[in-house]
């Protein structure tokens, strides 16, 4: 008697799910499933910095979890941020997790890339992801004539990006890649820029990290992903070109820092992201919660 909703968004791609039961389904819950961050729904009606929507949107999300028996955070900055304006909740911080494939491989820079830094940004092509600052601390760099820059993705703000990006002397690489592609590359890069303005987890910032790829990730304080850095070298002014660019010089300056730094993000990764370790979590949140129907 109960019907599953399914939703997706073909501006972000993203996909939903809701259990409409009886008094889910009164309750109108169909129309209450939006992203967890209000800012990523607002962003799209370039309204993510009016704080009396965002707090309209908010209040409109705590009716939904008000009806709920558990609360499922993918980062401890998401519950902060909910229990700040909601009250405590019967949360759980559980990652997604990272699928086992993602992990250090001797993999070999391709021919075609000899001689260069290759800088891989991976998501959604849009501006809450604000791949623009990454572009224009290329820009900025030292070794801007070296560095292949790949955004790997796709989304509405491509031929912006494609626009800022022709002052490179490198042109980047834009597209999306294969599963496997993937690995590969997040293996034979040097660095990896995770610029969102706005990231409830950050999956694809999690992925470089299990492959031992050094980040330099935004410090937006509407940036979950931050937590990830476990060096300031790893973290960068949100929205400044020239601290991103310092931060990308040091990092390419320094190797062996690098090579060292690469094995720590890995082995932290594996111990706090391991895909089925986090299932396990999830499963147990699963069953905690039905026993307390």
């Amino acid at each position: 008697d109960c019907t599953p909703l399914l939703f997706f968004d073909p501006v972000t791609g993203a996909v939903g799910a809701a259990h409409a039961g009886w008094r889910g389904t009164a309750q109108a819950i169909g129309a209450k499933v939006v992203h967890a961050m209000a800012e990523n729904f607002t962003s799209h009606i370039f309204m993510e910095n009016c704080a009396p929507v965002n707090r309209l949107t908010y209040h409109v999300f705590s009716k939904t979890y008000k009806m709920v028996d558990a609360i499922h955070y993918p980062t401890q900055f998401l519950r902060d941020l909910y229990e700040k304006m909601y009250g405590p909740t019967n949360g759980y911080v559980i990652s997604n997790g990272v699928n086992a494939v993602f992990r250090p491989q001797n993999v070999e820079k391709p021919a075609e890339y000899a001689g260069k830094f290759i800088i891989v940004a991976t998501g959604r092509y849009s501006k809450e992801k604000n791949q623009a600052v990454l572009i224009r601390a290329v820009n900025r760099s030292k070794y801007r004539d070296r560095i292949q820059l790949v955004l790997a993705g796709s989304g509405p703000k491509e031929k912006a990006l494609k626009k800022l990006s022709k002052s490179l002397p490198v042109p980047p690489r834009f597209g999306f890649f294969p599963h496997g592609d993937m690995v590969k590359l997040l293996n034979y890069a040097d660095l990896y820029v995770h610029s969102a303005a706005m990231e409830a987890e950050g999956i694809s910032c999690l992925e470089a990290i299990s492959c031992g790829l050094v980040p330099i990730i935004s410090d937006s304080p509407r940036c979950a992903t931050q937590a990830y850095a476990l060096t300031d070298r790893s973290k960068f002014r949100f929205d400044s070109p020239a601290d991103l660019a310092a931060k990308i010089d040091w990092w390419l300056d320094n190797p062996e820092e690098r090579a060292a730094w690469s094995r720590k993000y890995a082995e932290n990764a594996a111990g706090q992201f391991d895909q089925e370790k986090c299932m396990d979590a999830m499963e147990r949140m699963l069953l905690e919660t039905a026993g307390k129907a």
